[in-house]
């Protein structure tokens, strides 16, 4: 849609996450995971829980530790050849965890890195395939990040590229509790 805006993610260990996103012209969207409830509120379908596979599917993908917990997000996990990833050659790795359908992680032969991840996701507007490539990997205190991040999937297609990564820093856990709907405006005092 050609939209530009700005993106905060804050994560801590070992399941918590907060994301806000600002488009002009569109609104802001947050999400956020305190460990046992998951939410979202977002211009267009405005605040609500998550709850069956979308609660599962963000569960999984905001693991603090996801890289080292792949045997038990993805009990049963296959190797199912190699291919190509634009000129990159890859491993790919289904992953079938305990609740929802198959995933793919495709995972770069000369270093091992993940460069791309295709799992279906619910929304209120339906299930759909979001195809994720995590690109520009740059070391951030000793471990390889992915400053850019693109997802697409057939309403829409988004890139997110970090200018920062800071580890260690302190947040507070509220940060990561359900946003409060703002107070309505008071009436205007009549006289």
């Amino acid at each position: 849609m050609g939209a530009n805006g700005t993106v905060e993610i804050f994560a801590k260990a070992p399941n918590k996450s907060y994301t806000v996103i600002d488009v002009p012209g569109f609104g802001t969207i947050q999400q956020g995971y305190d460990g046992t409830v998951a939410w979202e509120d977002n211009p267009m379908t405005g605040q609500r829980d998550l709850t069956g596979s979308e609660l599962a599917a963000r569960k999984r993908d905001v693991d603090f530790y996801r890289e080292l917990h792949l045997k038990e997000i993805y009990p049963q996990m296959v190797v199912k050849g190699q291919e190509k990833v634009g000129e990159r050659q890859v491993y790919l790795v289904e992953g079938t965890p305990p609740e929802g359908k198959p995933e793919k992680m495709f995972f770069d032969v000369e270093n091992g890195q993940l460069i791309r991840m295709d799992a279906e996701r619910e929304s209120p507007q339906g299930t759909a395939l979001v195809e994720t490539y995590l690109e520009d990997y740059r070391d951030v205190d000793g471990v390889k990040v992915p400053f850019t991040m693109r997802q697409v999937n057939p309403m829409f297609s988004m890139t997110i590229k970090f200018s920062e990564v800071k580890n260690n820093v302190d947040i507070d856990d509220s940060k990561f509790s359900k946003a409060k709907p703002p107070e309505p405006a008071a009436p205007p005092k009549q006289q």
